[in-house]
């Protein structure tokens, strides 16, 4: 998933001939799981992946056949056998992966300008296609917005799923097969305090696929020089900065400013907010002065997975590392 919309911005802003690869379903043990989504370009170029390296190559020899025909094709393939050379050196996955392989046409890029629109107002979207029909698909939004003409009285609901949860593969619907999917919107972190050991916080974050937002008062810190990644920076009073944003519970806020003080009234706002995550950097002791005794376990302090970090590169690490586990329901 954390380059999905980076595969959604590319194709619309593209206009060279590309095919869209997506995993409908794996039987057994695979590298990528139903949901992962590859581009694949005219110029050779692509844009995610689908395997640990096994399917990337012929997939790109099959899309050679594809572009400019608006065809779709499904390919399946077997890795389970540890002798089998047929992938080169034997991939021994122990699994089977069916990839289903689009060429984009011009309706399909309607349909993805509609996902991004949904994407971009924070909305998840819920993807349907015909497995037998490949002109027949839908995407209809946490809302009830809807491009496409397939209807599925049994999709999730999206206001009760469970944030950034997997749910992809195929299913029976009135005895046709359907490959269904929802597709989140891009997490975002925001880091509150533009210091030293932001930095490669902020580059890791980027790294994995989060849309990174910097919030600091001083102008010198807070910036691209510091934060080449970054999508937004905002600078001010922190208090007013942060009620000034439409937090929803699929973002993270981490708390780094090194001021005791002022974390003392920013993590008194930032409780009032429904959150996925919110961290607060230091110690067990300093957090439970900081609000004022004992401290909710769904407040992250001291941040990051117990890995014996040291540094700040490091330490990062075990941040992102911690931010993938909540999001993955790993942890909570």
């Amino acid at each position: 998933m954390e380059r999905l919309q980076e595969i959604i911005s590319t194709i619309l802003t593209d206009d060279q001939p590309t095919v869209l690869a997506t995993i409908v379903h794996v039987d057994g043990s695979a590298y990528r799981k139903e949901g992962a989504w590859m581009l694949l370009k005219e110029d050779d170029t692509r844009l995610g992946v689908i395997s640990g390296g096994c399917l990337e190559s012929d997939l790109h020899n099959r899309a050679q056949g594809l572009f400019n025909t608006g065809k779709t094709d499904v390919f399946r393939y077997d890795l389970s056998a540890e002798d089998d050379l047929g992938w080169g050196r034997g991939a021994g996955c122990n699994g089977v992966v069916t990839v289903m392989v689009r060429a984009i046409d011009a309706t399909f890029r309607k349909a993805l300008t509609f996902l991004n629109d949904q994407l971009q107002a924070k909305q998840p979207v819920y993807y349907m296609q015909s497995m037998k029909d490949f002109n027949m698909y839908s995407f209809i939004s946490r809302s009830g917005a809807k491009f496409g003409e397939v209807n599925d009285e049994t999709r999730p609901e999206l206001d009760t799923a469970t944030p950034f949860q997997n749910i992809a593969g195929q299913v029976t619907v009135c005895d046709e097969t359907v490959y269904r999917q929802v597709v989140w919107p891009k997490p975002n972190l925001y880091i509150i305090g533009a210091g030293a050991d932001a930095r490669p916080l902020a580059r890791v974050a980027g790294n994995v696929g989060y849309a990174v937002h910097l919030l600091d008062w001083r102008e010198s810190l807070c910036n691209e020089l510091y934060f080449p990644t970054a999508e937004s920076f905002q600078l001010g009073d922190l208090e007013k900065l942060i009620g000034n944003i439409p937090f929803s519970p699929l973002d993270s806020v981490i708390v780094m400013t090194h001021d005791f003080q002022q974390d003392i009234k920013l993590v008194q706002s930032l409780c009032s907010f429904q959150l996925l995550y919110l961290g607060v950097l230091g110690s067990k002791k300093r957090m439970k002065r900081l609000y004022g005794g004992e401290v909710p376990d769904w407040i992250h302090s001291p941040i990051g997975l117990s890995i014996g970090a040291d540094g700040p590169e490091e330490i990062a690490v075990s941040i992102v590392a911690e931010l993938i586990a909540v999001r993955r329901g790993k942890m909570t």
